[in-house]
């Protein structure tokens, strides 16, 4: 998965090739904003910093993934103690 902002209209983006997965939102997860269809990815916050990427993620940065792309709803971090590990991000499009 590549995630991606636009910088500098129209073509300048900074990217990040990240690590994770997908999964549907769950039907007791989806309350506004959140509609069905929406999707919930968990990546990795190591490879934002690798790729000096301006994190936190946020909306409206672009997932693709294949021959398919996803706009970010909002983000969350994940934390292992006191270290931000990754990123949970709701997802549209596809």
């Amino acid at each position: 998965m590549t995630l991606r902002r636009l910088v500098t209209p129209p073509t300048t983006y900074a990217t990040a090739a990240v690590t994770g997965f997908s999964a549907d939102s769950a039907p007791d997860d989806l309350v506004p904003p959140l509609v069905q269809g929406d999707r919930r990815l968990e990546i990795l916050h190591a490879d934002l910093v690798a790729a000096g990427f301006p994190w936190p993620p946020r909306e409206p940065d672009e997932v693709l993934d294949g021959a398919e792309s996803f706009t970010v709803i909002f983000a969350a971090p994940v934390w292992e103690g006191t270290e931000r590990i990754g990123w949970t991000l709701a997802v549209r499009g596809g």
